[in-house]
């Protein structure tokens, strides 16, 4: 049997959406390629839509709307807007638990996955956004072991501000995040944007996933928590994002080339 008999509609309004999908389908007497005609697209879509693996994108409920008299439009607006209020750190959690692909960027600091307990430590207390730095160290060293635990089938792919580098420490604590990320340089992709370069970059942090069913989404960090990003198009805003700041990073060799003339600068000041 198809996957979409499987869907539960109860379980997500995106679910219910892909059962309402395939409903509207039928009661027209239309096959799939029928519909990826009307939306512009191609059958196998149509088919993910109603089995729930991918999320109607916002012109393709509109073109829906428009040729049936339907209202996926709002109905989407609502389980879009529904997203954004969830819980977006279990969600950050839930997806990278089923990740094939992470790529991450930290405006100006290493990235969670990349932090020593001492780099984390410091910076939790540094800027003093929790309550509780303990807590929320334990809570960051968690999602940083969900996350390396899964190397290699997960591919990792980092970049980080030059700046980052030279973080606030005292210099035992600088020479070990330093030396993690070098050590880290040959189990995943790091890249480092060089300071000389104007980039997209200091728009915010972000986060792009890619599950192992191929589906997409996105995180962007503010000052007063995070935003899950459903929407296609926003997606794909935040992959051009990446690709145009990996345009302008070094490359992974010349990026342990660098992290090592960190080190050693490090060891001369402190010989």
């Amino acid at each position: 049997m198809p996957a979409a008999d499987f869907l539960d509609p109860f379980a997500s309004l995106w679910n219910a959406m892909g059962v309402q999908l395939r409903h509207e389908r039928k009661l027209r007497g239309l096959t799939l390629d029928d519909v990826a005609r009307i939306i512009d697209a191609d059958r196998q879509r149509v088919g993910n839509y109603e089995a729930g693996r991918l999320k109607l994108t916002k012109l393709h409920v509109e073109a829906l709307d428009e040729a049936w008299g339907t209202v996926f439009s709002a109905m989407r607006s609502f389980a879009v807007k529904i997203g954004q209020e969830e819980d977006w750190v279990k969600q950050l959690w839930d997806f990278e638990k089923n990740a094939g692909d992470v790529k991450t960027y930290a405006h100006g600091l290493i990235p969670v996955p990349l932090q020593t307990e001492g780099y984390a430590r410091e910076s939790l207390k540094s800027m003093r956004i929790v309550a509780d730095v303990e807590q929320a160290l334990r809570e960051r060293m968690e999602r940083t072991e969900l996350l390396l635990s899964q190397l290699p089938r997960l591919r990792l792919w980092v970049l980080i501000d030059e700046s980052a580098l030279d973080p606030p420490l005292d210099s035992d604590l600088k020479r070990e995040q330093l030396q993690h990320l070098l050590d880290m340089s040959e189990r995943v992709s790091i890249r480092v944007i060089p300071s000389s370069e104007w980039n997209i970059g200091t728009a915010g942090s972000f986060e792009v996933i890619q599950t192992r069913s191929r589906h997409e989404v996105g995180y962007m960090w503010a000052q007063l928590g995070g935003k899950v990003v459903l929407d296609s198009d926003e997606v794909r805003d935040l992959v051009l994002r990446c690709d145009r700041m990996n345009a302008l990073a070094l490359s992974e060799t010349a990026t342990r080339s660098l992290i090592r003339q960190k080190l050693e600068a490090i060891s001369d000041r402190m010989a």
